[in-house]
């Protein structure tokens, strides 16, 4: 039942998803990586929405049936050179990491234009329970690591400061489930955030 849920709710996550991320992409033509790619279903989307992308991902764990190429990496050091990619795609991912600042750094260091952000927003302790649920329900059993490692809107900043980015546009909230689901789940958890890169580090 619970993997039922998960599956039905992951259409209208996609489609809120890419909605968001082609408002502050602007359906450029870039060359872009995306950061724990997953099953690549995002990215492929990304790519049909504009045949001129050029889309590769990397992840800690490679799904076999993933829809673009992808590269194994170790979940620190990105295997690509300074300024590889126009833009670099951090979607639902640095919540699974322990140090989100110090892989916003390796996705600025590989990116020329723009890092993109996808992920929650946890103000409360009711909003990082919330979180640790869902977020166990979509990921449990598949090998991806759960830290749980939710930020509030203050931490993010920091990361982002921290990081050498600022903030140049941002989509929030997201709201992706209908109903009376959405209304408990969406909230103000979601936000796409397109970065930029200070001149100087």
């Amino acid at each position: 039942m619970i993997r039922s849920f998960v599956k039905w709710a992951d259409q209208p996550r996609q489609n809120g998803i890419v909605a968001a991320i082609e408002q502050v992409l602007a359906h450029a033509p870039l060359s872009i990586l995306d950061m724990g790619c997953g099953h690549g279903q995002l990215a492929k989307r990304l790519k049909q929405n504009n045949g001129k992308r050029q889309i590769t991902g990397v992840d800690v764990v490679v799904q076999p049936d993933c829809a673009i190429p992808v590269s194994v990496y170790d979940g620190t050091t990105i295997p690509f050179a300074d300024d590889s990619f126009d833009a670099v795609l951090c979607i639902d991912m640095l919540h699974h990491t322990d140090n989100p600042t110090a892989i916003l750094q390796e996705a600025r260091r590989v990116a020329r234009k723009w890092v993109i952000v996808k992920d929650h927003i946890a103000d409360s302790k009711w909003d990082h329970r919330t979180l640790t649920v869902l977020d166990w329900l979509g990921n449990a059993g598949t090998g991806v690591p759960l830290p749980y490692n939710f930020l509030s809107s203050a931490q993010w900043q920091s990361a982002f400061d921290r990081a050498g980015l600022v903030e140049k546009a941002k989509v929030h909230p997201l709201r992706y489930w209908p109903g009376v689901i959405g209304h408990l789940f969406d909230r103000q958890y979601h936000f796409v955030s397109k970065l930029e890169k200070y001149a100087q580090m």
